[in-house]
């Protein structure tokens, strides 16, 4: 398990021209001087090292030195309590901005991980981005909406999609950019929170709804088929936003065939006996081995840069 001991990082501070990120930063771990970058995205309250096996993967990759990567965790206007006022778009300009700014750099290989929300943001980000990197790993891609409502029962989802609707109306009156009632939200989501992103998280139409059950194949797999770059698909085992009756392995099966052969990495599956954000000590070495033989198993493709 990642160590809670006093750790070093290098603080980049980057220029941003297109996406208004003031004072945009992102921390770097591991090798410093690798010629390639490992890029780590956050879910919902999280930001640059709240999520302990970032470390881990970056203390792993300084024993395999010949990959040549470091770790970087940027701060998007997503991080930690921004979450709840932005959106996916903003997540990929952020994104898209440090991408720029590590070809700048002379980054060779750049790879993107998602964790939980942070999957829909490289969803977003394959399918509207147009700096290309060379690879993406999914961990923990979870419908939102669905998270809501794991162990509940019918009257909650009604009153859930009664609350839709406010956000919904909320939005077409002009206002949905501004927070909503509190007598609205639940104390799960340490409120406040605008109405735009209240709908897309929990609306089945709305923007972050990429993994909910109830989207069609053919609506998937256009989301799917974005990706052109090779691609890890790792569930957690015990993940309690999900239903515990959820087949998680035929579920990356099922996205597997909706993507362009080749793309899905024989390596995607689920890790075993670990929560959410894989805080138990097998479940994180089990994650960390299986980041690093995704990224050896593409060291022989040439950089997207290139």
């Amino acid at each position: 398990m990642a160590s809670s001991k006093p750790f070093s990082t290098i603080v980049h501070p980057y220029p941003t021209k297109e996406s208004p990120n003031r004072n945009a930063c992102a921390y770097e771990t591991g090798l410093s001087s690798a010629r390639n970058a490992f890029v780590f995205v956050g879910g919902l309250g999280d930001g640059p090292h709240t999520v302990p096996y970032a470390r881990a993967i970056a203390r792993e990759l300084e024993k395999h030195s010949r990959l040549s990567y470091s770790v970087f965790e940027p701060k998007t206007r997503s991080a930690f309590s921004g979450w709840k006022f932005s959106c996916l778009a903003n997540d990929v300009a952020d994104i898209s901005e440090f991408v720029r700014y590590l070809r700048g750099l002379g980054k060779s290989k750049i790879i993107l991980m998602g964790h939980s929300t942070g999957c829909q943001g490289l969803m977003e980000y394959a399918a509207k981005s147009s700096d290309p990197v060379d690879g993406f790993i999914l961990q923990a891609p979870v419908s939102d909406r669905e998270a809501s409502l794991v162990g509940k029962g019918i009257d909650e989802e009604k009153r859930l999609d009664e609350i839709v609707n406010i956000a919904k109306d909320m939005i077409l009156s002009g206002k949905g950019d501004h927070p909503m009632s509190h007598d609205h939200l639940s104390n799960d989501y340490n409120r406040p929170m605008s109405a735009r992103r209240f709908y897309d998280l929990h609306a089945k139409d709305g923007n972050d709804n990429y993994f909910g059950s109830d989207i069609s194949n053919e609506v998937a797999s256009g989301y799917w088929k974005k990706f052109d770059k090779p691609l890890l698909i790792l569930h957690s085992g015990m993940d309690r936003y999900m239903e515990p009756s959820r087949d998680k392995m035929a579920q990356i099966d099922g996205w597997k065939a909706m993507c362009n052969p080749g793309i899905v990495s024989d390596l995607s599956g689920v890790i075993p006996g670990t929560g959410h954000s894989v805080r138990q000590p097998k479940g994180e070495e089990w994650l960390v081995n299986t980041v690093v033989e995704f990224l050896e198993s593409t060291a022989a493709a040439p950089s997207s840069s290139l």
